[in-house]
């Protein structure tokens, strides 16, 4: 199941009855990619989308992998089912393209790495957000060194979601179904863009609550954030307020940057010296230091399903880096489970999160749930 250069890669999909399957119809067209085998518990739906994407229908995955041997599997199916399955595809020789939350758990995102280094396979996670203009040109713009060291993150995001929302389904906002509310499932992209940009915080205190939704687990969080320079920041993200925002604001000692998801807008002010010359040698003890805006050019790309695809493709066929490894969407994973850990034990939590102790709390949640 080795790669062959020139020839498009056999793909399957596990889960193919999901919603988000129209996200990826897009990237089934590629010319690197040819689609054979997709598989879902749901036969009826299931064999009606292999009928569409012409190709064969499994009901059981595991007989898949063994007849169709696929270079590449796409998990679709819930996160909570994400480790075992991608191990799974992993252990059978397949790389593994799987949506977001990667799992649950931290440590079942740390099985999964572990399965595809032992299997010397991909093991990749969809966050297509990486792929928007105004990120990749922030990303750039950090890593030479434009905005001098980090000193201050701000992320807020409002996911507005009605109650009709969580009835649709039986998992929603449940421990059991999902482990967890806005953080598994809403905020996984701003949590991955948050490090992808400046890193996983290595110390967290949480917040969560249910301002509104009659659900188990949260529809807000509230979290401050260290990172280990000593840089400071805070996230605030909701189901359950009606404030359309998506914004990130990082504030560096050359410049700050905010970024708006609306409109896919970046601005960027550089000041006129780095503010530790500043401080260091004005002579006006209120000085304020004067700064001016930069124009930044925004590349190609709009963050779809299918430039996250194109990415995976030429790793795979041709060694280029894949933007969100398994070891990258495990980062994300781990702050959400941080910062339910600190708001259940009323604590500051430093990273890396204590595996045993989460699962453990993850069990009595599940176990003795309350909902409001």
């Amino acid at each position: 199941m080795e790669p062959q250069q020139g020839n498009p890669l056999r793909y399957a999909i596990i889960g193919v009855g999901a919603a988000v399957l129209s996200m990826h119809r897009e990237a089934l067209q590629l010319p690197t990619v040819k689609l054979v085998a997709v598989s879902d518990i749901e036969t009826t739906i299931g064999q009606q989308r292999a009928q569409e994407l012409d190709c064969a229908f499994y009901a059981d995955y595991q007989q898949l992998l063994k007849e169709v041997q696929p270079e590449v599997v796409v998990i679709l199916t819930p996160h909570p089912l994400h480790a075992r399955i991608a191990i799974d595809c992993l252990q059978a020789g397949s790389n593994v393209l799987v949506e977001k939350p990667i799992a649950v758990q931290v440590s079942e995102a740390d099985a999964m790495i572990e399965a595809a280094q032992r299997s010397q396979r991909l093991l990749g996670v969809i966050f297509q957000h990486r792929f928007r203009p105004e990120i990749r040109a922030t990303y750039k713009l950090i890593q030479e060194g434009q905005l001098g060291d980090i000193q201050h993150v701000e992320l807020t995001a409002s996911w507005t979601r009605t109650a009709s929302y969580y009835r649709s389904a039986s998992w929603r906002g449940t421990w059991k179904g999902e482990g967890g509310g806005v953080l598994m499932n809403q905020a996984p992209h701003n949590l991955d863009l948050l490090c992808h940009l400046v890193g996983q915080p290595s110390r967290v205190f949480g917040w969560t609550t249910r301002l509104i939704h009659h659900i188990e687990t949260e529809d807000t969080v509230q979290a401050a954030l260290q990172w280990s320079n000593g840089a400071l920041g805070s996230l605030h993200i909701s189901t359950a307020e009606a404030d359309q925002t998506d914004d990130m604001k990082i504030v560096g000692t050359k410049g700050v940057i905010e970024i708006h998801r609306a409109g896919g807008k970046l601005t960027f002010r550089a000041f006129d010296m780095d503010l530790k010359e500043f401080m260091a040698t004005s002579p006006n003890a209120f000085g304020k230091l004067p700064a001016h805006e930069v124009p930044v050019e925004l590349g190609p790309g709009a963050g779809r399903h299918i430039e996250v695809y194109r990415n995976f493709n030429e790793a795979l066929l041709h060694g280029i880096p894949f933007t969100s490894p398994g070891t990258e969407g495990r980062k994300s994973l781990e702050l959400a489970n941080a910062l339910i850990y600190s708001n259940y034990t009323h604590s500051e939590v430093a990273m890396p999160l204590d595996r045993q102790k989460y699962a453990d709390l993850l069990d009595n949640l599940r176990m003795n749930p309350i909902s409001r």
